[in-house]
């Protein structure tokens, strides 16, 4: 790793991550194949590395080899990329949204998508209480513990939710975590039915939140918003802040082409 100080600043530099980087952004310009020789002699590297560099590429899927040796991108990273322009433009519409929903309640508000096993926190705007969530944009969390992750959870087939209970657990973040998986199918139920999630102390003793699913054009889960306060903020007026969520979730939805009888006819069918 080199260390390069600007300032008070101290700026990382890995390497093998910027060879890495220069390899991808080669194979990108071009719609070609090249060769371990080629690519050494190209980027002037020893061939050691850049024989270490493409296999690992090729083990994380973002590069293939043919038969006569040489490499090729293939469309992960297409893929990826378009993730990243869809959270990009989910944002855009979102956050007018959130902001409204937090004018409205005072909380602060999120809005949350799935990776994985777990529900990463893509944007956030904070409210005028004085209780402050520990959610930040980027933050992770397995789907069932946050009111957010379940109203994701929720909308996905039982078998994913098998699944991604098989893979990772039902760890708990607090005594109050949801680890049993018949309990978690209840909730998933209840969800359902009432159209919100609840985090009752889940992620953190003494805060509450509330959360509802945001649908794409084609009525699949896509997102999740939420707002957050302590027991007492959220209690005392649950039911008008469960449909403000709800509301606003709404309107994100319809922003992203979503009719509700989409979802209709998916859960009729």
């Amino acid at each position: 790793m080199v260390h390069s100080k600007k300032g008070s600043k101290t700026k990382y530099r890995v390497p093998a991550v910027e060879k890495s980087f220069a390899i991808l952004e080669m194979f990108a310009a071009r719609n070609q194949g090249y060769t371990l020789s080629e690519v050494a002699r190209l980027l002037r590297l020893p061939i050691s590395t850049a024989s270490s560099l493409l296999y690992t590429l090729q083990a994380c899927s973002y590069l293939y080899r043919n038969n006569k040796g040489q490499f090729f991108l293939t469309m992960k990273m297409l893929t990826e990329g378009n993730k990243a322009l869809g959270q990009m433009k989910l944002r855009e519409i979102a956050e007018p949204e959130l902001k409204k929903l937090t004018v409205e309640t005072g909380l602060a508000s999120i809005l949350g998508v799935r990776d994985g096993d777990q529900v990463v926190c893509i944007e956030k705007i904070e409210g005028t209480s004085p209780i402050q969530l520990a959610s930040h944009i980027g933050k992770r969390m397995f789907l069932h513990q946050s009111s957010y992750g379940k109203a994701i959870l929720a909308h996905v087939s039982e078998q994913e939710v098998d699944s991604v209970v098989a893979s990772v657990g039902l760890p708990a973040a607090t005594e109050n975590t949801i680890t049993s998986l018949p309990n978690l199918k209840k909730v998933l139920s209840r969800i359902r039915t009432e159209g919100y999630a609840l985090d009752d102390q889940e992620t953190g003793i003494g805060i509450r939140g509330i959360g509802a699913p945001v649908f794409d054009h084609n009525g699949v889960v896509s997102a999740a918003v939420a707002v957050g306060g302590s027991i007492f903020e959220i209690d005392k007026n649950l039911k008008a802040l469960a449909k403000a969520v709800k509301d606003c979730a709404f309107r994100i939805s319809g922003h992203l082409g979503y009719q509700e009888t989409v979802l209709v006819r998916r859960y009729q069918s």
